[in-house]
Order: C-alpha cells, then sequence, then structure tokens
C-alpha cells in the first residue's frame, strides 16, 4: 500500500519530535518543517504532493491562514489539521471556513482522540458527510451535500464537545433554535437539559425572576420559592435566544453570571453557582447594537466565544426543494410529490421569512388540497407572483453560451429559409415539432453528460448547474 505523505508545520521542535514518534506506526512518510519559508520551497517543488498536513497557526515568519491557502492551492486533496493554543480558537474556526478540515488544541492532553482525528485525515471517509447531514437531520436541519449549510453544520459538529460559549446570528426563521439543539446534541453535555428562552417574549419585569428563581415574598404573587432557568439548566444548556433584545439591567447580571457562573435568586441574598454551557442567538448586528450604546460590549464578547452565522434561505435555493419535499412527505405520509416548475417557482422566490415561511407555505398548501403532485396552481397566489416578478440580473454569457447562441440564430434562419420557400405549411405541425425538440436536446444532453461521468448524477447537476430532481424529471416525465 501506497504510503500517505503527511507535513508537519510547526515552529516548536518539541511538537514535531513528538509527532514523529506518534506517527511512526502509521503508513505515512512525514516532513517536517518549522517554517513559512521551508513550506514555500516544498510547494514549489513540483515532485512533492502531500495527503494531509498538520499546521500550527502561529509561526515565526508567516501567518498560517496564508499558508493554508497556499497549500490547498497547491494541493487541493490536501487534508488540513490546524494546531491552535485557546486564545486563537476564533482562529481557528476561521481556518476551517477556508478548508482546513478541522483543528487541535494545544496541549495534546486526549491522545485517543488524537489518533482518531489523524486517523480520519490520513484516510478520509466519504461517507462522513452522509453521516452528519443524517444526525443534523434528526434535529430538522435538512441540506444539500453543496449548501453553504454544510459548512455551519460541519463546524458546529467540531465546536459542540469543546464546551465554548457559542452565539449564532442569524435572519428570522434561519432556524438558530435548531442550530443551538444540535449543538447541545453533538455536546458532551448531551444527557443533561436544554433549556431556551426567548428574551425579547418575556416582559423585562418577569425576565430576571424567569432567569434567576426568586425567594418567597420576592414580590406580590410570590408565594412559595421558584427556580430559575439557571438552576434548571445545572450542567446542561441554557439558549438565550434573542438576546439582543435583553433589557440592560438583565445585560449586567447576565454578564457577572457569564464570568463567575454565580448569580442571586430575586429576593435573596445568598449566592449561588451552576455549571451552564451558554448559546445565544440574535437575529441583530449585535456589533452595530454596541456601537450605539444598546448592547453591552463586554457582555458581546463573553457571547461570542465563537460566532456562527446561518445564511438565509435565499442563499441556499438547492435546499428548498428537500425541505419541502422532506414536509410533505410527513404530512402525505409519502403520498405526494412536487413537480419541477413548482420547485423553480419556490426557488426564485426571496423567502424573507426563511425556513419558517417555507414551512408555513408547504402546511398551508398540503392542508388545502392534500393532492398527489404539487403543482404551481397549488401554491399561494402571492408566492407565484413574486416569484415571477423577481428580477434576476443575466451574467455575461459564456463562451459555450456564446456558441450555443450562434447555433441557435442558425438553426431559426434554416429552418424560416424552410418554410418561407414553401407555399404551404401546417404551422401546427412547425410548433409541436420544435416542443419536441426541446425535450429531445435537454434528454440527448443528460444521457450523454451521465455516460460521460458513469452515472454520476451528483457530479452531472454540478456541471449542467441543474438539480439532480432535473435530471431525473428530463429522464423520466419528459422522456
Amino acid at each position: 500500500m501506497e504510503k500517505k505523505q503527511l507535513l508537519i508545520v510547526d515552529d516548536e521542535k518539541e511538537v514535531t519530535s513528538f509527532f514523529t514518534y506518534f506517527l511512526k506506526h502509521k503508513n505515512c512518510e512525514v516532513t517536517v518543517v518549522h517554517t513559512g519559508k521551508e513550506v514555500e520551497r516544498l510547494l514549489a517543488a513540483p515532485d512533492r504532493a502531500f495527503h494531509a498536513a498538520l499546521l500550527d497557526l502561529k509561526l515565526p515568519d508567516a501567518n498560517g491562514l496564508d499558508l493554508l491557502e497556499r497549500i490547498k492551492s497547491a494541493f487541493p486533496q490536501c487534508e488540513v489539521l490546524i494546531m491552535t493554543g485557546y486564545s486563537t480558537i476564533q482562529s481557528a474556526v476561521t481556518a476551517i471556513q477556508r478548508g482546513a478540515k478541522d483543528y487541535l488544541e494545544k496541549p495534546f492532553d486526549d491522545l485517543n482522540s488524537l489518533e482518531r482525528i489523524i486517523d480520519s485525515l490520513l484516510e478520509p471517509s466519504v461517507q462522513q458527510a452522509d453521516e452528519l447531514a443524517q444526525e443534523a437531520a434528526a434535529f430538522g436541519i435538512l441540506y444539500s451535500p453543496d449548501s453553504p449549510m454544510a459548512k455551519v453544520v460541519a463546524i458546529a459538529k467540531k465546536l459542540a464537545p469543546k464546551g465554548i460559549h457559542i452565539l449564532i446570528e442569524g435572519e428570522t426563521g434561519t432556524g438558530k433554535e435548531l442550530l443551538a439543539r444540535f449543538l447541545h446534541g453533538a455536546s458532551m453535555r448531551a444527557k443533561q437539559p436544554f433549556i431556551a428562552i426567548n428574551c425579547g417574549a418575556v416582559p423585562e419585569s418577569l425576565l430576571e425572576s424567569e432567569l434567576f428563581g426568586y425567594e418567597k415574598g420576592a414580590f406580590t404573587g410570590a408565594v412559595k420559592a421558584r427556580k430559575g432557568l439557571f438552576e434548571l439548566a445545572h450542567n446542561g444548556t441554557l439558549f438565550l435566544d434573542e438576546i439582543g433584545e435583553a433589557p440592560a439591567s438583565i445585560q449586567v447580571k447576565l454578564l457577572r453570571s457569564l464570568e463567575t457562573g454565580e448569580f442571586m435568586r430575586v429576593g435573596s441574598e445568598q449566592v449561588a453557582k451552576s455549571n451552564i454551557r451558554f448559546l445565544s442567538a440574535t437575529n441583530r448586528n449585535l456589533e452595530h447594537e454596541a456601537d450605539a450604546n444598546r448592547f453591552r460590549r463586554d457582555l458581546l464578547y463573553r457571547l461570542e466565544g465563537i460566532k456562527l452565522s446561518i445564511p438565509p434561505l435565499r442563499e441556499r435555493i438547492d435546499d428548498i426543494p428537500l425541505i419541502a419535499q422532506s414536509l410533505l412527505e410527513q404530512k402525505s405520509k409519502g403520498s405526494c410529490e412536487i413537480d419541477e416548475e413548482a420547485i423553480q417557482i419556490m426557488q426564485r422566490y426571496d423567502w424573507p421569512g426563511n425556513v419558517r415561511q417555507l414551512i408555513n407555505v408547504v402546511n398551508q398548501t398540503w392542508a388545502l388540497h392534500e393532492c398527489r403532485v404539487l403543482r404551481p396552481e397549488h401554491l399561494p397566489g402571492s408566492l407565484r407572483e413574486k416569484a415571477y416578478s423577481q428580477v434576476i440580473p443575466a451574467p455575461a454569457p459564456s463562451k459555450m453560451e456564446q456558441q450555443i447562441d450562434a447555433e441557435c440564430s442558425r438553426f431559426v434562419q434554416s429552418i424560416t429559409r424552410l418554410v418561407t420557400s414553401t407555399e404551404q405549411i401546417d404551422f401546427d405541425y412547425l410548433t409541436r415539432r420544435i416542443k419536441q425538440l426541446e425535450t429531445e436536446i435537454s434528454r440527448a444532453v443528460i444521457e450523454k453528460g451521465l455516460a460521460e461521468t458513469n452515472g454520476d448524477r451528483q457530479l452531472l447537476s454540478k456541471k449542467l448547474n441543474i438539480t439532480k430532481r432535473t435530471i431525473r424529471y428530463i429522464l423520466n416525465e419528459k422522456g
């Protein structure tokens, strides 16, 4: 079996010596360098190709993020593992967003975990992405393989066991609480409580007692002591939804609790402690809120140990068929499908309410029609009108598109000459034949593409910039 070529980049010789020893029984050939200049020399050598790399983010003469991009550019198939100290975790997440597979925190205490990560680096499994998608689907998060949501979920999976406080950003309806539940479920606290509160839905006068609890007699109506969410979430996760709506008085108390883990019930003078992992979410830009003095910047720094941003639905249109069909299958017990034209209408719409709005539309449509095939006429009229009115700027035509345009022009000229040179012509036959020609060309292109990709519909969908559903529609229904 061919040995894997592994590159280790770290300026600490103790680290490189440790990995050289640690990896000596693996099926790999290790190359060790200590500086960015040495990396550049390796990348310039045409006879070197690396399967994997362990890269320290902080080098004396180079930026680790820049080196990551250089390595991925020179060896696109090279899997890169980032090594970092706790203080640079945010940089490690940035590295993952730029193509790194995962990150390791120094010092390397858990050697079993370290070995598992390195094994996955040297022998990447094609099933890992599918397994992660299935795991996310169990929490209601659905996405296609090439969706920007796939990267968000992959990063969340890596961060979940770390115990870091995470701030989730995203527009209303994007599924921030679903991601928070996924983070909890993939964490070491998964068997402990997950407690959620919407900070904008509780009146300011009640929010403090909801969070911290109260003693008997603390205020009118407090006939007995009551635990707050801080106590109920002990050893688990507390999810602070719409944290940007929290009033200033609560922000001060939250800051104290995040720093020390301490809190006091309303009406009590006794300090209590709780072991909580904080997840928070907002549809506001908290940086702008802090600049405007509407949100405490010190609290923001505490909450956003790591920041995850969920893309709006309009930026993940390939996920729309998957989400809509999944919802319909649940409602109809598998008896209803969505036709291609209805899917295209959904993908043209901009979904200001995001996934939540899509769920409402599918539920409403099924309740009204309960059809075997959901067609455009079943969709709400307002959605169809807005979808058709969306102005999508046309990109500059590619060389291939220019060639297709030229061939189409020659075809039109040829047919026009033929028709005008004939005294009689069945115009209905002409139009029917042209429509048939559209089907024949579409089917021929799909069949030739499948032959060239060995039947790989995922690869063909990327090549033709269409969905796998469209391929199936052309082969089956149009055929």
